[in-house]
This record gives C-alpha cells, structure tokens and sequence, in this order.
C-alpha cells in the first residue's frame, strides 16, 4: 500500500477501519489527522459508503476540529446524509459549514448552492427564504465562474422566483440557467470542460423551459 492509498479506501471492512486507525494514531499533528479523515471519508462517499463516511467525519468534528477543514466536512456529511435520506440532518450540517465560513472565511465551499438545490429539488418550501437569504450573503461578484455555479445560482432563483409568483424574474433567472445549461467552454484555454453543467440539468430542464417561455 502507498504512502497515500491508507486514506484512500474506496471499501470499509473491520480490517479496513483497523488499519486506517492504525496509520491514523501514528500521524503528526491534529491538522493531518483531520485531512486524512476528510479525505477518506470522500473516498468511501464516492464508493456509497455513506454510513461510514458520517462516521469519520464525526470523528473529525469532536476530535479534530480543524477551522481549514470543517467547512467542507460539514459539506460533504450533508451530501452523505441527503443520500441516506436524512434530509433535516443534511440541511443542519449544510448550516454548519455555512457557519464554518463565517468564522473562518479563508475557506469556500459551494455550501451556499447546494443547500439551494437539496430544498428546491426537494421543493421544501418551508426554508425558501432562508435559501433566498444565503444565496445573498455568499454571492460573490466578479471573477471567472464556471457554468454549472452559474447554472445552479440561476436556477434556484427561478424556483425561488417562481414560488413567489415573481414572473417576469423567473423568466429572466430560467433563461440565464438554460444559456448556461447550453455553454460548451468553461472559459478556461487549457481547461476548456472544466465546470460545464453535466447530468444536472436534466432535475428541473421541464420547468426551467416552462418559465423562459420556450
């Protein structure tokens, strides 16, 4: 096994954990520690382990609390959760992480959207103005912005827009999704595929047509 592969494990059986513990106890330093949990915690996510990964990243929150990890930790236990279908558990850690970022604010993640998206494609209209508040808060203008960001801010406004009876908002918010949807280059020379709206745009394409009027 490589000097990487021990915090890479895409399986979790009992001598998996045991030797992951193992190499765990003999690293150096809390900020380490918490990184591999981090990290193998995605590699078990990315394979469906989500039970498992919960478990480590748990771990990381009352043993590690490292302020450059916890905002994506508090990410990633919130997809892990959503997959197990423990949405009001999901929708708590993805306030964590938005709060892990107020505190530490050095440290981005895509929190802010993918809250947006599990309550919209959920259609949990009881946090719609709380997701109207944090789109807000952490919408930063400027810079280059990959098309599925693009994508994701412009369609949740145009849910959000719609639920309110805001049409001609809706309208304008689903046509800046739908031309995002369409983009073939990120904007990037060397990476030109890079951020551009994959599988994504298939959850709301219906509505989003709908309310652009096409």
């Amino acid at each position: 096994m490589s000097k990487t592969d021990w915090f890479r494990r895409t399986t979790w059986t009992n001598a998996d954990r045991e030797d992951f513990n193992a190499r765990l106890n003999r690293s150096r330093g809390a900020g380490s520690k918490a990184r591999y949990l981090r990290i193998q915690a995605g590699h078990l996510a990315d394979a469906g382990e989500h039970a498992a990964a919960i478990e480590l990243l748990d771990r990381l929150f009352t043993e590690f609390p490292q302020r450059i990890e916890l905002a994506q930790a508090h990410v990633q236990s919130a997809e892990s959760m959503a997959n197990l279908g423990q949405i009001e558990a999901a929708i708590e850690e993805y306030r964590s992480a938005l709060q892990a970022e107020r505190d530490f604010p050095n440290v981005r993640t895509n929190a802010w959207l993918d809250f947006g998206w599990l309550v919209v494609e959920r259609n949990l209209t009881e946090y719609y103005d709380e997701v109207s508040q944090v789109l807000q808060e952490f919408r930063e203008e400027g810079g280059l912005k990959f098309p599925t960001i693009e994508y994701r801010y412009a369609a949740i406004q145009a849910l959000l827009a719609d639920h309110r009876g805001e049409k001609a908002r809706a309208e304008v918010f689903a046509q800046q999704a739908l031309a995002e949807a369409s983009r073939d280059h990120s904007g990037l020379q060397y990476h030109p595929t890079v951020g551009l709206v994959g599988s994504e745009r298939n959850t709301f394409a219906n509505r989003l047509r709908t309310l652009a009027g096409s």
